[in-house]
């Protein structure tokens, strides 16, 4: 729905010259062809009254409108921000998750590494150990045999060295093999450290993306509330829309009526004085037009706006000669003066800031019979002028030219 909009076009409605509206469900203004003028103009007021309500009323709706769009389009920004988080940490931690398994691999290997050593350790210590044990066993006697078997000085000293060395080498390799493993475990512990570090940085962003979440919901939530007041608004602006048509039929009855009245009071006889060249510009001295006749900010617009600088008490001249019928005020033209010319001819002028003749007088052509304001539904200074044939209003472009 185009929400905008509707505020323009019924606050252009209450700017047209006559106006109608029927709130729901009230009963619609009565009009019949017997009215005064007076209680025409009573049921115009009584109809601009519930116009002006619900101009209120729509301009309050259009502001709410407005507020929960704007608040909606920061929600829907907000949930976007938040889900390109959540997108960012879940990734984050799937990241996370194959290092862990990659420090897992690296931790299983390294026990097994570790159990290869330990199992040579064991292997090569017991090899040491029985060769130890088999020293013993053969005593003192078995390596004094070994030394006196050698056939010469020099293989004594050989015998000897060979026996130290022999355990010399059996002690050091297994401190060798013990090294390794301690070399070994030292790595699986780093590994282990980092492995913990990991996945108490995870955990923290675990955390974070929960809480996010959580946000996320809220904000969904407040999201999704908002939705249900703009059906309510839109509930609303249907019944608006609904009460904008009543205006419009009872627009028509009562311009209708006013017609019916123009024509009952209206001279239907031709004595003439009148004829469509016989019409003078009715503003002297002014001829910009700010607002022609016909169509007009989703209504109708039964006259021509005229108007220039300085125009404010300027005189507004009789179009043709005739009788004055009215000369009053009006809720939306102000003061007025409607002049009678015969032949169905009557022409109106509107948002006088005076008027200078009275109901019954008789005014020549270009008699001065009110002079320029800015009364009635009017935006600025200015002479609404209209045109009716038989109480039917016309363009004046047609009667009067500049």
């Amino acid at each position: 729905m185009k929400r905008k909009k509707i505020w323009a076009f019924l606050t252009a409605l209450c700017l047209t010259c006559t106006v109608g509206f029927g709130a729901a469900g009230e009963q619609p203004v009565k009009v019949s062809a017997a009215d005064s003028l007076s209680e025409i103009q009573q049921k115009q007021q009584e109809i601009q009254k519930k116009l002006d309500e619900a101009n209120a009323n729509l301009s309050n709706l259009n502001k709410q409108i407005g507020q929960e769009e704007q608040k909606q389009e920061a929600l829907d920004n907000q949930i976007s921000l938040n889900q390109q988080k959540i997108n960012l940490l879940q990734e984050s931690i799937s990241a996370m998750n194959a290092d862990i398994d990659e420090k897992n691999d690296q931790i299983a290997q390294k026990e097994e590494e570790i159990a290869d050593k330990e199992l040579e350790i064991a292997d090569t210590y017991e090899v040491f150990k029985q060769r130890m044990r088999a020293m013993y066993m053969a005593g003192e006697n078995s390596s004094l045999e070994m030394l006196l078997s050698a056939e010469s000085f020099s293989d004594f000293l050989t015998n000897a060295e060979m026996m130290k060395a022999i355990s010399s080498h059996d002690q050091q390799l297994v401190d060798d093999l013990r090294t390794q493993k301690a070399a070994i475990e030292e790595e699986k512990a780093g590994i282990e450290e980092d492995k913990a570090a990991i996945e108490q940085r995870q955990q923290e962003i675990i955390i974070q993306r929960e809480n996010i979440k959580a946000t996320q919901s809220e904000l969904e939530q407040a999201y999704a509330q908002s939705e249900d007041a703009m059906q309510d608004y839109d509930a609303l602006k249907d019944q608006y829309e609904n009460n904008r048509d009543a205006a419009l039929a009872e627009e028509k009855a009562v311009e209708q009526e006013l017609q019916n009245w123009y024509k009952t009071h209206s001279s239907s006889s031709s004595d003439g004085s009148t004829a469509n060249s016989q019409f003078i510009w009715p503003l002297p001295g002014y001829s910009t037009i700010s607002s022609p006749y016909g169509s007009r900010w989703g209504g109708f617009h039964t006259g021509m706006d005229i108007t220039g600088g300085g125009v404010f008490g300027a005189n507004i001249v009789a179009a043709a000669s005739g009788t004055v019928i009215q000369a009053t005020s009006h809720y939306s033209y102000g003061n007025y003066v409607i002049i009678d010319h015969g032949g169905g001819y009557s022409t109106l002028y509107a948002h006088a800031s005076q008027l200078l003749v009275s109901i019954g007088d008789t005014v020549q052509q270009g008699d001065t019979i009110a002079l320029v304001g800015s009364t009635g539904n009017s935006t600025g200074p200015h002479l609404h002028f209209e045109v009716r044939v038989n109480g039917q209003h016309q363009n004046p472009a047609n009667y009067v030219h500049s």
